[in-house]
């Protein structure tokens, strides 16, 4: 283009309308260029026009530096209203939070820019199909590739020439992608029915972006909010999932060094009836916290096993009448024979 005026953009718009069979794209990404988007508005008077936000967001510091320096807790209240409004409806009341907050009434910058909300917010932007863009940067770099063919010096000859160059090489890339997207195996991190099922529609480089979304997925957990849920929709809760401490001894280095007393709970005393296999579960329960403290050291392990040895034979003497008229005799007395637990060697109570 000779320049870039407002008559020049319509032109081109215009041309390239016609290049595409009269078809206008959904979305077109620019930044604030006055001329162009008064040509978008006429030209292209259905498709969304969305501002470049890597372009507004370079003007933060210049048009905020007084707020940030004044208000240190500034910058982070204005990023929570811009990019973690999910609707409209939260965006504009965490925007008049700010305002009030701040005093902001009579910010020129901002109330400008609060006025083309729709054309820059992701909460207004997000309902336009746009491929996952928000800036320009795509054209840019198109600008980039086709500046190693041709220049402002390049004659039109030369120009047409060269700039089929530039078209053949793209192609060729092209192939190539899809000649991998093919033919290439994918590598597969989970091999879940998801990942199978994206690896089998996706190209090559949207996989791998794929991939990466679904690795940091696994980092989150999903929780319903019984808060603000109702019989119409319900509420999910989504956080960083952090292994609870409780959680984190089995398996790791310093299990075996833990001193102290062991972060046990008692056990509540349940009705078990008359199931002897669901009081042998709760017992077992109940000396998992015995048995962490006694494996602490040495001398805690004999007392404890001496202390074992001592109620075996206490509770087998007082209900002795009672195991010989109940089936619990019989029952446990496999255990006894054959289980090292309930009947273990003398050489590991007083030989360790």
């Amino acid at each position: 283009m000779r320049d870039e005026t407002e008559i020049s953009y319509k032109w081109v718009l215009k041309t390239w309308l016609e290049a595409v069979g009269n078809k206008p794209a959904l979305t077109i990404i620019t930044d604030q260029d006055i001329a162009l988007g008064n040509a978008i508005a006429e030209i292209l008077s259905d498709t969304k026009h969305i501002l470049c936000l890597w372009h507004i967001s370079n003007k933060f510091t210049e048009k905020l530096s007084t707020l940030y320096t004044q208000y240190p807790e500034f910058k982070g209240d204005f990023n929570d209203c811009l990019y973690k409004s999910l609707s409209a409806t939260e965006f504009v009341g965490k925007w008049e939070v700010l305002v009030d907050k701040y005093g902001l009434e009579d910010h020129v910058w901002l109330n400008d820019m609060y006025a083309i909300k729709d054309k820059w917010i992701r909460a207004y932007t997000k309902q336009h199909f746009s491929a996952g863009m928000t800036t320009t940067s795509r054209s840019e770099s198109m600008n980039s590739f086709f500046d190693e063919y041709v220049k402002a010096s390049t004659g039109l000859k030369e120009f047409i020439e060269n700039s089929q160059k530039a078209l053949e090489t793209q192609i060729l890339n092209e192939v190539k992608a899809d000649y991998k997207t093919e033919y290439k195996e994918r590598r597969l991190i989970f091999n879940s029915a998801l990942e199978n099922h994206a690896s089998s529609i996706y190209t090559k480089e949207m996989f791998s972006q794929f991939q990466n979304e679904l690795r940091k997925s696994t980092s989150y957990v999903v929780n319903s909010c019984k808060d603000g849920s109702n019989y119409m929709w319900k509420l999910y809760l989504v956080e960083k999932y952090n292994v609870p401490e409780n959680l984190r001894r089995r398996w790791t280095e310093s299990t075996n060094k833990i001193d102290g007393f062991s972060p046990y709970n008692p056990p509540v005393l349940v009705d078990v009836g008359d199931s002897t296999m669901a009081r042998y579960s709760v017992l077992c329960k109940s000396f998992q916290g015995l048995g962490a403290l006694g494996s602490c050291s040495k001398p805690r392990y004999n007392y404890v096993m001496d202390l074992i040895e001592k109620g075996k034979c206490y509770v087998i003497e007082k209900f002795r009448e009672e195991e010989n008229n109940s089936r619990m005799g019989e029952e446990f007395q496999a255990y006894d024979e054959h289980d090292p637990i309930f009947n273990p060697p003398m050489s590991q109570i007083k030989g360790r």
